[in-house]
């Protein structure tokens, strides 16, 4: 019977279907709830495979008489709503695919079971045969169809649809009970007879109907669970979106900067936000307390009006003072809008705003316009309004001051302005104006000239806006200002004459000097011609600074300044030349167009003449030189750093070679520049090549000829040019620096190798200027006598006044401090410079030296004798010992004892020497000839005349006065 197949298969997804269902209700719910939906799962899916089973069998017509056994039939239906509960049970909580697989595996077997003990129900006349390949491949495939089954079900919590999972659950219970019946043969028995007690046909059609319908009751029941659970879904869904939607008004409410509250017509609020609770706090919650924070000026106008407004049920809006907790009262917008339903009043919402910023700008605002409205009247800029469509305009009283003019004097139109624009100015202008009326600024702004009513031309400065425009886009109306700018103008042109010219002496400075040049080299490459340049730098301006002070100086370039314009002047040549001042005592000159160096070098010679005369300080007489040298382009080169570098060349020669001169660049100067450079570098290099040696030079005591100390003077050792002579290398370590790191060498080998004398004698050792500018030149030469063990006693610095002049408080405090460690002080070349008697009241020196150049005149100048014999009278009425230095005859000796000249040195006792050389004169091995004074021991070193020769010849390398470290 086909029939039975298609229903049993209809029965069997209704039953699937409706066990899902419930199985989903048994996962939502918990307990007993669960347990119970749970159990009505199981039923439906045990009866379905029951009903599935037993409905095939109604269609099975095996051609013997079938009978079924009641009992077997109620225990097989028991036995398959047990088995579903086994598998459904652990699907109930968080299946995985473990207890998916293991629900298929008792679900399978159940299906087996029940199909086995379904078959055992059945009383034919015969015996059961079971085909073992159709009987596995019913139980594989029942199985793998209900783990599929299974395991595609929605996971609680989600949905799905249950369909497929009922369909493959369905498939898999008749798989295997079609092809399990498949398997089953009768095989006839004529031994078997009839069973007592058994059902027939009928009955079990009205069994599995009965079963159907608690199925369908199961189903009804399941359906009716799940429009209550998506009833439950919605309404929970919907709880959660009102309860989140009242969360996001209350955080909404809570973050506007406003106040809001509700209330109902009692006036009494029922929701307030946090911002209504930090004002009135959280106990204000009806009208009377919220109107007692108004403040009292204004509080019954609005308490009035609110009332009008209740009344009406309106809207309410109203500016007040709120006192907030701290006290203060600050501005509020509030606005209260009713809310109606079905034309009654329901309740109000309000809302405040806090506008005091508002307010306090508004006022500001208000005061702003009327300081504004005050300004303009008062103002320095002229106001104009102009209508582009006429021409007409409105020029302000203030407008027509600022050029002269009576207010209405010319016609007030736009074209009086354009008339008035200096010719030079107009094109710019109006092309400025023309873009801003087309759109293509955002302002007009332009500075110009316009024409006063006396013809003059004055700086303005006009700004304008258009401020009304047609459809088209066409300026309608422009406004604007004009304000006179001719003061800042004028500021302007003396600020870039500054940033051009010398502060001191209105001279053009290094820059514009440099951009003259720069186009005049640029005019010589194109059209052919030549120029040159003069460089000068003052003869004695530093003596002039340090002995009359700053001003003196700066008074002395001002007056230099001007005759290089006078010289300028008497040659006609101001205006294509110029003078620039470069900076301290520097000038330069250009001379635009020149024909040779002869016409520059006599240019240069009429500017030493203009420059050496006299010039008059306050009442005292000043002069000076100058040293200048000349570059000439193209002859010296082509660019103006060849030229400038040229013209430097040419002058340091003319400084070399006696000041007070002019010279021109040679070739040669380039070579002497290279060779000054290659020395320097070697100069650098020397210190740590260790290429630096001393000399020393006796000083002897006068009376008895004794040996008392030596003067280091230090000398080079270079390994290719051999001994350099002093005066190559110590100017130029004057110039870049080095005689500090020199000098500071020089100290330290002088008192080591003193330290290792035979006898104490002292030893003089120069510094320079240059150390002395170090902080810390005490403790220095503290270091050293340290480091070589020399005894401060016999350790004597000398230095030039000049050290002093430069900064006489600091220079003082420097030399006390070296006082005050024992060393002796003396003052070197005393008479050739300042000679301050101030210096030697300021500071007990404890030694003057003499300079040569008054000992070398004393056979040939009066003059130098009455000199010589003051400074030993001055010497001996301050206390202070006096050396002689430069001796050379017995002459000159015998004419400073004579006078009492305590010590003396010079070529006539040794000239500049190794140590060695000096070894045994140091070790009193040396008898002098001459009388032993009283204070002279035995044996004790005297040096006379007659020990060394009178003369020796003044070589470069050993000058009697070589220049010392």
């Amino acid at each position: 019977m086909l029939w039975a197949v298609p229903l049993a298969a209809l029965v069997c997804w209704l039953s699937c279907h409706t066990a899902l269902h419930l199985l989903e209700q048994a996962r939502v719910e918990r307990g007993g709830r669960s347990l119970g939906w749970l159990a009505g799962a199981a039923f439906s899916a045990g009866a379905g495979i029951w009903s599935t089973h037993f409905i095939a069998m109604l269609g099975y017509d095996p051609g013997l008489g079938i009978r079924y056994d009641p009992a077997i039939i109620l225990a097989s239906l028991a036995v398959s709503v047990a088995g579903a509960l086994a598998a459904l049970a652990p699907l109930r909580r968080s299946p995985t695919i473990l207890r998916g697989v293991a629900a298929s595996v008792v679900l399978g077997l159940g299906l087996a079971v029940v199909h086995v003990i379904s078959m055992q129900s059945l009383h034919v006349p015969g015996r059961f045969s079971w085909d073992p390949v159709l009987t596995g491949t019913a139980v594989l495939v029942g199985f793998a169809l209900t783990c599929g089954s299974l395991l595609t079900l929605p996971r609680p919590g989600k949905t799905g649809s249950l369909v497929p999972s009922a369909t493959l659950l369905t498939l898999g219970i008749a798989a295997l009970h079609v092809l399990a019946i498949a398997a089953v043969r009768i095989v006839p028995d004529p031994q078997t007879g009839p069973v007592a007690d058994t059902l027939p046909r009928a009955g079990l059609a009205a069994g599995i109907a009965t079963v159907t319908l608690a199925v369908l009751a199961c189903a009804a029941m399941a359906l009716a669970a799940d429009r209550l659970r998506e009833m439950n879904r919605v309404l929970s869904a919907q709880k959660a979106t009102l309860a989140a939607s009242e969360e996001r008004m209350r955080a909404l409410t809570d973050t506007l900067p406003q106040m809001v509250w509700v209330m109902p017509p009692d006036g009494y609020t029922v929701y307030t936000n946090r911002q209504f609770q930090a004002l009135f706090g959280p106990g204000v919650t009806s009208s009377a307390q919220r109107f007692a924070s108004h403040h009292p000026d204004g509080r019954e106008a609005i308490a009035a009006a609110w009332r009008v407004a209740a009344a009406q049920a309106r809207t309410f809006e109203t500016e007040a003072r709120l006192k907030n907790l701290s006290g203060d009262y600050r501005w509020y917008k509030i606005v209260m809008v009713p809310v109606l339903r079905d034309g009654a009043l329901v309740e109000w919402i309000g809302t405040a705003l806090d506008i005091d910023d508002i307010v306090r700008a508004r006022e500001a605002l208000r005061v702003s316009e009327e300081r504004l409205a005050l300004a303009l009247d008062a103002g320095s800029d002229g106001l104009w309004d102009c209508d582009l469509t006429t021409g007409e305009a409105w020029m302000s009283d203030r407008w027509w001051h600022l050029l002269g003019y009576a207010p209405g004097e010319l016609p007030s139109r736009s074209s009086t302005w354009q008339a008035l624009i200096h010719p030079d100015d107009r094109p710019r202008t109006l092309s400025l104006l023309g873009r801003h009326l087309v759109g293509e600024s955002p302002v007009f702004e332009g500075e110009h000239r316009l024409r006063r009513k006396d013809g003059a031309w004055g700086w303005f400065l006009t700004r304008a806006k258009v401020v009304g425009r047609d459809a088209d886009g066409r300026a309608m109306r422009l406004v604007g200002t004009h304000r006179d700018i001719g003061v800042r103008k004028e500021a302007e042109n003396r600020i870039a004459h500054m940033a051009t010219h010398d502060a001191l002496t209105d001279l053009p400075n290094r820059t514009l000097f440099r951009e003259g040049l720069e186009q005049c080299l640029a005019g010589i490459a194109q059209t052919g011609g030549s120029c040159a340049v003069l460089c000068l730098d003052l003869d004695g301006f530093k003596e002039v600074n340090d002995a009359l002070g700053h001003h003196a100086g700066d008074a002395l370039l001002r007056e230099v300044a001007q005759r290089l314009r006078t010289v300028l002047a008497a040659q006609e040549r101001v205006g294509q030349d110029r003078a620039a001042r470069l900076g301290g005592d520097e000038f330069a000159i250009l001379l635009a167009s020149v024909g040779d160096a002869g016409d520059a070098l006599a240019l240069a010679q009429a500017l030493i003449r203009e420059i050496g005369r006299p010039v008059a300080i306050g009442d005292q007489p000043i002069q000076v030189g100058v040293s200048i040298g000349v570059a000439l382009a193209p002859g010296h080169g082509t660019d103006e750093e060849t030229i400038l570098r040229r013209a430097d060349l040419a002058l340091y020669k003319a400084k070399a070679e006696g000041r007070n001169t002019a010279r021109s660049f040679d070739p040669a100067m380039d070579a002497a520049l290279a060779e000054r450079r290659l020395l320097e570098a070697d100069l650098r290099h020397a210190l740590a090549r260790d290429e630096m040696l001393l000399h020393y030079q006796p000083q002897i005591r006068s009376a008895c000829g004794r040996l008392v100390g030596c003067e280091a003077l230090v000398r080079w050792q270079h390994p290719s040019r051999g001994l350099v002579p002093p005066g190559a290398f110590i100017p130029l370590a004057e110039e870049t620096g080095l005689i500090a790191p020199l000098g500071e060498w020089v100290l330290r080998a002088a008192c080591r190798e003193a330290a290792g004398w035979p006898r104490p004698l002292k030893v003089a050792v120069n510094l320079s200027p240059r150390q002395f500018q170090q902080a810390d030149l005490p403790e220095r030469v503290l270091a050293i006598l340290t480091e070589t063990g020399l005894s401060p006693d016999r350790l004597e610095i000398e230095i030039t006044e000049t050290v002093i002049i430069k900064d006489m408080t600091r220079a003082l405090t420097v030399l006390r401090r070296l006082k005050s460690l024992g060393i002796r002080i003396a003052m070197d070349d005393f008479g050739t410079g300042y000679s301050s008697l101030a210096t030697l009241q300021a500071f007990p020196f404890d030694a003057i030296k003499i300079d040569r150049s008054f000992v070398s005149q004393l056979e040939q100048r009066p003059s130098a004798t009455v000199i010589v014999r003051a400074m030993l009278g001055l010497g001996r009425s301050l206390g202070i010992g006096v050396v002689a230095e430069g001796v050379e005859t017995e002459a000159q000796r015998r004419f400073l004892v004579e006078e009492g000249c305590e010590e003396m040195q010079g070529y006539l006792f040794g000239r500049p020497q190794p140590v060695e050389r000096l070894a045994s004169l140091m070790a009193g091995e040396r008898k002098g000839a001459g009388r032993r004074g009283a204070d002279d021991p035995p044996g004790g070193g005297r040096v006379t005349g007659q020990d060394v020769p009178h003369h020796f010849g003044r070589d470069p390398d050993d000058s009697p006065i070589a220049p010392r470290a």
